[in-house]
């Protein structure tokens, strides 16, 4: 039973993890198509960093292209760059940087902005640091398991 149960959920996440290869593909998709639109959503959902990330520029208003699927506004972007940022996209981390450096959709707030830069400069020291006989051992021992190998913003 707990074999069927196991087999089942992977199943029904392969099609995401599929989706998942080319996500920058389904979110210019997403631009014209609603049913692009809503797998895109759903991946974002499930939760993917990657998907959640995409989803907030489709909505961004500095972003404009052919978009026809949605109402662009500064909610609905905060809340996927935030989702996005929390699931440790060095992007969505990015945007948020700048969002509070200029006041857009959120008040200008320097230390925010300064500590979603700080984080964004240390999850992509850590994607492209070649890992260290120590830093690899450790990572084995599960040092960072308690953040999930990503510095926390507060």
């Amino acid at each position: 039973m707990l074999l069927r149960a196991t087999l089942s959920l992977i199943a029904g996440l392969l099609p995401l993890a599929a989706m998942a290869q080319d996500l920058e593909s389904l979110r210019n998709q997403a631009e014209q198509n609603p049913v692009a639109l809503a797998r895109l959503r759903q991946a974002a959902s499930a939760p993917d960093a990657k998907a959640a990330f995409y989803l907030g520029t489709l909505y961004s208003p500095l972003i404009t292209r052919q978009e026809s699927t949605v109402v662009k506004g500064w909610p609905e972007t905060m809340h996927w760059y935030r989702r996005a940022a929390r699931l440790g996209s060095a992007r969505a981390d990015f945007d948020m940087g700048l969002a509070y450096e200029k006041g857009l959709g959120v008040p200008e707030n320097p230390q925010r902005a300064a500590a979603y830069f700080s984080r964004m400069a240390a999850i992509a020291r850590t994607e492209t640091a070649a890992p260290s006989p120590a830093g690899a051992a450790a990572d084995q021992a599960g040092s960072h398991a308690n953040q999930g190998g990503r510095p926390q913003l507060y």
